[in-house]
């Protein structure tokens, strides 16, 4: 096993281990009052930890160039979960939303799964020589219609965060796989009147911003969330009040185990906790990016940037949230949250980043096919 496949093992590991423990102390008293069960929460994160590990150790043998093969039966297979999901009956709706297939054994969110299906799909299309990336029309245009497309189904559900982060994702690899800049800059002038529109409409969504700008002019309403987290925080001070002895999390702020699980953190382990995290994400971004650097061909080297950058902007997202400075977004910091489908995709991305980095200095045998 190499040094930067160790590296991300050793920082996977630390936030798997941390999370299971903070999910514990912000969830027990949560789980008891609600089901009785104040390992509730606990046992179902361990088991998709458990699924996890799998799903990330099988990926890291397998070669990532399958990964180019299979990207059209993965974005069909995950437009009709985006369809069913939005099916009357299908679809569980939780938040206002609608996001979630529930299954006789879990739950999925096909939102999570078109993060990782668009990165593999975008890599490999980019990768293709055949692709001129130079003209509008026969170059870029096509993947932008597909992103279109998925962006619409999960607008509807709706997912605003999700759609945002694909988006920026997108974006970042056609610019670093060749797109001229000029027409990115046109189309981010283009989408920024349609976003704001779409902010406006939604009475929602201007709401948050209006708390992002000013959580304290409505705190028992719409404010509360934020100012929850960031009293956490600020209790927490340099060292923290202690494990299991946060109070924030006692029916004050809402989902200290999902979302704002960074909150609990603050308040029980201090600023040294978060300084914790912050490290965890620069290493994770140096190593991810070292490996995209070091990959042998073009499509390694896509494959591996936007998996870095899939997992470490959700991090930074996540924080920024629970620290007050970004609008208030439902983006888990991976490995860190309560969440099934999350869990599983950070997972699965690890593994094929672990692979990228397995194949460097390889001689390249064949040329990943270009999906489309």
């Amino acid at each position: 096993m190499k040094r930067k496949e160790i590296i991300l093992l050793l920082v996977v590991g630390s936030l798997v281990f941390l999370g299971a423990l903070m999910i514990f102390s912000a969830s027990a008293v949560l789980a008891r009052d609600k089901y009785g069960y104040s390992y509730y929460f606990l046992a179902r994160q361990l088991v998709f930890l458990g699924l996890g590990w799998v799903a990330l150790l099988v990926c890291r043998r397998i070669d990532y160039h399958w990964w180019a093969r299979l990207c059209a039966p993965l974005l069909i297979l995950n437009l009709l979960l985006l369809v069913i999901v939005l099916v009357p009956g299908f679809g569980h709706q939780a938040g206002g939303a609608t996001r979630w297939l529930h299954t006789p054994f879990f739950t999925i969110q096909p939102g999570e799964l078109c993060k990782l299906v668009m990165v593999i799909y975008i890599g490999s299309y980019l990768a293709n020589p055949d692709n001129e990336l130079q003209d509008f029309k026969r170059g870029l245009l096509p993947p932008l219609l597909v992103l279109l497309l998925f962006i619409g189904l999960l607008m509807m559900e709706p997912d605003f965060g999700t759609s945002v982060l694909i988006l920026l994702l997108v974006v970042m690899l056609c610019w670093i796989g060749g797109a001229r800049l000029v027409h990115l800059l046109s189309l981010g002038l283009l989408a920024l009147p349609a976003i704001a529109l779409v902010v406006y409409r939604s009475p929602y969504r201007l709401k948050r911003i209006m708390t992002f700008l000013d959580p304290w002019k409505d705190p028992l309403g719409s404010g509360f969330q934020v100012i929850q987290s960031m009293m956490a925080i600020g209790v927490g001070g340099i060292n923290g009040v202690g494990l299991g002895d946060g109070k924030q999390k006692l029916f004050f702020l809402p989902e200290p185990h999902t979302d704002f699980i960074v909150a609990t953190i603050g308040e029980e382990l201090g600023f040294l906790g978060i300084c914790f995290l912050v490290v965890a994400v620069l290493v994770f971004l140096a190593t991810g990016l070292r490996i995209a650097l070091a990959s042998r061909d073009r499509f390694g080297m896509l494959l591996a940037v936007g998996l870095t950058f899939l997992v470490v902007v959700q991090m930074l997202v996540n924080m920024g949230v629970t620290m007050g400075v970004l609008p208030t977004k439902g983006l888990t910091y991976p490995f860190l949250s309560y969440g099934g489908t999350s869990l599983l995709t950070s997972f699965t991305a690890v593994g094929i980043l672990m692979n990228v980095c397995r194949q460097e200095g390889a001689v390249a045998k064949r040329r990943p096919s270009p999906g489309y």
